[in-house]
């Protein structure tokens, strides 16, 4: 076939897309004399023989399908024959068809972020797609697209690009410049590489980064239009800069390769892209600029939450802890929508505060357990090196790419330590008790972290909802993060959460806005507690025989004693409850119990005995729990223990118990109190009457 081609096209010079051929024998044509590939159809098989074997004649002397693909601009047929290291020689043969492409998001999480902006040169010609606007012009110029330029596009920009738009078809040809420019010794991220290569942006968006971007977008969002503009200005000299990163990649390439080119004849994309030339701002200015026409700020607010009627004006305790007693650990009592934050150093300090609130639950934006089979935070512990650093949660966040610290690392020890230290104490007080990450509910809702800008983490509370003196006065930024840690309260009360994590290492909760709550706010879960014979089982099969599953904590007792082939009698059950809380502790009798109950039903736990339970309930099951406490005096309790069979002795050996002690601790935790000196009828009645508006 006769060549028609461009002899510039850098593809008319490569063999490597013929089978059998790598770089070694292409060298060993361009040594030889053969530069192209009508050098190649020229010569005869014998001196061909000398520079290849007679397979490698025989199967690649013809060059029909090349030329033919060539001629079509048929890009995929080498892209599928090259190795991708060599797809700059794609680039370079067809440049006017190749799309540098560069999109903006409102964050890095693939899972929760999305794109604002897709900015592209075709053809010299900048053009954009923006959120909101209709994809076909975006689409079109695709489709004519042969060859793709990106930074970091492999990692970022094409799966963002294929997550939001599923039937996007995107060249096969793609130069991902991040691992392109290592090639000749540059790394890093796009600014550092184009500043190793002395490419300077113009001084009012030189000192942009990249976390900064989604601020430009949210600044729109509000209403300022000049926001867009330098986002778009952003963008447009992120693509700019690639085309300078690819020139300057190619030259040494060329040079280390020994391609048989005159290097002044290879396409330079940035021959007409000087930074601050009369083009670029045509090119910037002529972009159409709009006002947004959806909502601003976050992406829910609070009060689009819905709460049981029983309880929705919930008290929480919001705070972000830090490492060590002598640091500053931002702490926010959250009434509601009304939010109070101070700045507090002890541990004695925090717990005082949280406990002069009476707060239904508390968000700790800590660590609050450790790796599953660790025993301990330090780097001592002998299950590090099996068990490593890092919880499941922990993995899951990265893995939706939110930038999360593994808990035991150096850095993270003290705190993980110390988080746990005060969760276990507000436990033991029957406060619940859960596990937040901030940054991972700012992400979520759509408002800027902290590291990006305080103003509009400030601004993104109000505007999600929240008063108080936040607003109008300067707080630190460990107080905002407090905020938003107790805002998750207000997810997890509303049943709009997730739960990251599995039972052994507990759970950290963050918002899920697509959650349908209907099934966890119409639950409805009652414990019983209250002392020996005060009509605890009674008030339980009242409760049962209206339609409520029923469970207590001694059928775990049970189940081990019966494994251990020990006879489940009270004084077995309540010297093993006592073995347990000591050694396991409640919440992991807690969890073992949660196995064995029904998950769609409504519930009646039986034999809360310690604070710890009715945290461990509040975390498990948040409104629908509610607590009766019944009571009657020692001597009518006396009295029904003897007629049921037990002897005086027996009633003071198991009413004095450890076990007993801790249960009139609970009193003061129940929703409602019952006192049971009545007949069974009037005792039967006296429940309905309470379960019956639940």
């Amino acid at each position: 076939m006769t060549s028609l081609i461009n002899e510039n096209s850098i593809i008319y010079y490569t063999f490597q897309h013929l089978s059998g051929f790598g770089k070694k024998k292409e060298s060993a044509l361009w040594k030889a004399g053969i530069k192209n590939w009508d050098d190649f159809e020229k010569i005869k098989g014998n001196q061909l023989n000398v520079i290849l074997d007679e397979n490698s004649i025989k199967k690649n002397s013809i060059l029909f399908d090349s030329w033919k693909a060539l001629e079509t601009g048929d890009v995929d047929y080498f892209s599928k024959k090259l190795s991708k290291q060599e797809y700059y020689r794609l680039v370079l043969s067809f440049p006017e068809e190749t799309l540098y492409l560069d999109i903006e998001t409102t964050g890095l999480s693939l899972y929760y972020d999305r794109i604002t902006l897709v900015g592209w040169s075709f053809a010299n010609d900048y053009d954009i797609y923006l959120q909101g606007d209709r994809i076909d012009k975006f689409y079109e110029v695709l489709n004519k697209a042969k060859a793709i330029v990106t930074f970091n596009g492999s990692i970022f920009d094409l799966p963002f690009l294929r997550n939001e738009f599923p039937d996007i078809k995107i060249p096969v040809c793609h130069v991902d410049l991040r691992f392109f420019v290592r090639r000749i010794g540059l790394s890093g991220g796009q600014k550092k590489v184009e500043e190793d290569i002395g490419y300077n942006r113009p001084d009012d968006i030189k000192d942009i980064k990249g976390f900064k971007a989604p601020i430009l977008w949210y600044k729109y969002r509000l209403g300022d239009i000049n926001a867009l503009r330098k986002l778009i200005m952003y963008n447009y000299y992120d693509i700019e800069g690639m085309k300078y990163l690819f020139d300057k990649t190619v030259i040494p390439l060329f040079v280390m390769n020994k391609l048989p080119v005159q290097i002044d004849t290879i396409y330079k994309f940035s021959h007409n892209s000087d930074i601050n030339n009369e083009r670029n701002i045509k090119q910037i200015n002529k972009i159409r600029i709009k006002k947004f026409k959806g909502t601003p700020g976050p992406l829910i607010r609070l009060d689009e939450l819905k709460f049981t009627n029983r309880q929705e004006k919930i008290k929480i305790v919001g705070i972000d802890l830090s490492g060590s007693e002598s640091r500053a650990s931002g702490w926010c009592f959250l009434e509601h929508n009304h939010a109070i934050t101070k700045n507090l150093f002890t541990d004695e300090k925090i717990i005082n505060e949280t406990i002069n609130t009476q707060p239904d639950i508390i968000s700790i934006d800590s660590p609050l357990s450790i790796p599953v089979g660790r025993i301990s935070v330090l780097d001592d512990d002998p299950g590090r090196k099996k068990y490593g650093i890092t919880r499941y949660c922990e993995r899951l966040l990265k893995k939706r790419g939110i930038s999360v610290y593994p808990c035991l690392i150096n850095s993270m020890q003290h705190l993980t330590e110390r988080g746990i230290r005060l969760a276990t104490h507000f436990r033991s007080l029957g406060i619940p008790v859960i596990e937040s990450y901030p940054g991972a509910v700012q992400d979520i809702i759509d408002i800027p972290r902290k590291r990006a800008s305080l103003e509009y983490l400030q601004n993104g509370l109000e505007k999600f909802g929240i008063k108080g003196d936040f607003i109008k006065n300067a707080v630190s930024h460990d107080e905002l993060d407090a905020i938003t840690s107790a805002i998750v309260g207000h997810f997890f009360w509303s049943g709009k959460f997730e739960a990251l994590g599995n039972e052994e290492e507990d759970y950290l909760i963050i918002p899920d806005l697509k959650k349908h709550t209907d099934e966890w706010l119409n639950k409805k879960v009652i414990g019983i507690s209250g002392p020996i014979a005060a009509g605890k089982t009674t008030a339980s099969g009242f409760i049962k025989s209206v339609g409520y599953s029923y469970g207590r904590f001694s059928l775990v007792l049970t189940k081990l004693l019966e494994d251990d082939g020990i006879e489940p009698h009270r004084q077995n059950l309540q010297k093993t409850g006592d073995e347990v809380n000591i050694k396991k502790g409640q919440r992991w009798l807690g969890n073992k119990l949660i196995e064995l109950l029904p998950k769609n039903c409504n519930l009646v736990i039986d034999g809360l005995r310690f604070p710890e339970d009715y945290a461990f309930m509040k975390e498990t099951y948040g409104p629908a729990f509610f607590l009766i406490y019944i009571n009657a005096p020692a001597k009518t309790r006396k009295l029904r223990y003897l007629g049921m069979g037990g002897t005086e002795e027996e009633f003071d050996k198991a009413n004095s118990h450890n076990v007993e002690r801790m249960v009139e601790n609970l009193s003061n935790l129940a929703d409602i109190k019952v006192s049971n000196v009545k007949n069974i009828d009037n005792f039967e009645n006296d429940i309905v009457k309470i379960v019956n508006p639940l």
